[in-house]
């Protein structure tokens, strides 16, 4: 009797300190809105209303506050950071790229400046599936305008065997040669990433089994004005023929007579290069002798590491940034000197980490800090509204102790400071408060 007792003024509690947190945060909007009204010069006011904005999910009203606030100040971290987190939740891609890196460049803490990074690469397959989007959309629009004939569009090369291990090159080697194809100034290659974004936002489409077409529509929708692709095929245990094709996106008809050569497997770069040439023979394009010398330079010494590699690719392309890693990091390991392996590798650690950053993580990171200090004013009281930059009271005004209100006494005290030594300000300290919650229950 007793425990259930308990139990129930312990609920009762509970639910007065959810409804007394709820109105806090209505009243703590309210005293923002009016300290707006009051300075709509300031920019300390807007920041902080834009804020209790966003956290009580009011998007459309934080993107105005935080907007104003950028008005009056372009170089504030925070205003940046929570435009940035507006955005997002607004599935605004490009308007979060945009805010997240003006906070990389004027945001104070380094863990969340290095959070942002990872969530920017994150964020750069989304910009392409919406820009797919966009584009398909679009589509008549866009196939109405001939794309110019020195952009150029690479597809994967198809490949052809029993030795299943090698399947992979079909990206690989496609990267290869869209690589080597842009070592010319006279051409302009279509990004892959943007590329197999169309692809896939095609096929997503389509009835299964429809695939004529796609690349010569990707290459339409891209306003490039060819297409370079052709097939990969294994004669015997240790060769490899290569053919490729240019195609006119416009007209759909071949240009050149094709480029074809045959290698044995551990001369696979020879045989990229030998169809490299031909390919730019076929264009017209004359290549200077630095631009030469940068198409002979081999990616690396190990064909195991390519192949690595090009699993890689496969896996970034697919949005499986971990397993991505995890080739490209063994790529590395049987070269160290591969340098795109390397890159590659990065590029996807912080995919795969930008993809995990949050909201909560953000802010998380800002405790103790300067900005968190900031984001805790807006948050927890109308005092920041007034841009004198003095801590706050928590618990005694906006949102009374329930444990004052239970007990008849009040139970809140000043915790330590703290600092984050990553922000570089030398003075991130923020005061917070806690509270000893006593509950009194009398025998009955």
């Amino acid at each position: 009797m007793r425990i259930a007792h308990a139990s129930l003024i312990a609920s009762i509690l509970a639910l007065n300190a959810c409804a007394s947190a709820i109105s806090a945060s209505a009243d703590n909007i309210t005293r923002l809105e009016k300290a707006s009204a009051n300075k709509p010069e300031s920019e300390a006011a807007q920041r902080s209303l834009g804020i209790a904005y966003f956290q009580a999910g009011r998007y459309a009203d934080a993107r105005s506050a935080l907007d104003r606030a950028a008005s009056l100040d372009p170089h504030d971290g925070v205003v940046a950071l929570y435009r940035g987190l507006t955005a997002e939740a607004e599935n605004d891609v490009a308007g979060a790229r945009s805010a997240y890196e003006s906070y990389l460049t004027n945001g104070k803490t380094r863990g969340v400046k290095e959070q942002i990074a990872e969530r920017l690469v994150a964020l750069a397959r989304k910009e392409n599936e919406a820009a797919a989007k966009r584009a398909i959309a679009e589509e008549q629009q866009l196939a109405s305008v001939p794309g110019s004939p020195r952009t150029v569009a690479v597809l994967s090369f198809k490949f052809n065997g029993p030795d299943t291990s090698l399947a992979p090159l079909e990206r690989g080697f496609a990267e290869l040669v869209a690589t080597d194809l842009s070592r010319s100034s006279q051409l302009t290659v279509v990004d892959r990433a943007r590329l197999h974004a169309i692809l896939d936002e095609i096929r997503l489409q389509q009835t299964a089994g429809v695939e004529a077409g796609t690349g010569v529509r990707a290459g339409k929708i891209l306003q490039a004005g060819r297409l370079v692709g052709g097939t990969l095929s294994q004669l015997d245990s240790n060769q490899l023929r290569a053919d490729a094709f240019i195609t006119n996106v416009q007209t759909t008809q071949a240009e050149g007579g094709g480029a074809n050569d045959k290698q044995a497997l551990d001369q696979l770069f020879t045989l990229e290069k030998n169809i490299v040439l031909r390919l730019l023979s076929d264009m017209g394009v004359m290549l200077t002798t630095a631009e030469r010398n940068l198409i002979e330079q081999r990616p690396t010494r190990s064909l195991a590491a390519f192949l690595s590699y090009s699993r890689g690719l496969e896996f970034e392309d697919e949005g499986r940034f971990d397993a991505a890693s995890r080739s490209f990091d063994n790529a590395v390991r049987l070269d160290p000197g591969f340098a795109a392996a390397q890159q590659g590798s990065q590029s996807a650690k912080s995919a795969a980490a930008g993809a995990h950053v949050s909201v909560k993580t953000v802010q998380s990171s800002l405790r103790g800090t300067s900005e968190g200090a900031t984001v805790a004013a807006a948050t927890q009281s109308g005092a920041a509204a007034s841009g004198d930059g003095q801590a706050i009271t928590i618990a005694d005004g906006l949102n009374p102790s329930i444990a004052a209100i239970a007990t008849g006494g009040r139970a809140a005290t000043p915790a330590q400071s703290q600092k984050d030594p990553s922000s570089g300000t030398g003075g991130d300290n923020i005061s917070t408060k806690t509270a000893t919650v006593t509950i009194v229950i009398h025998h009955p």
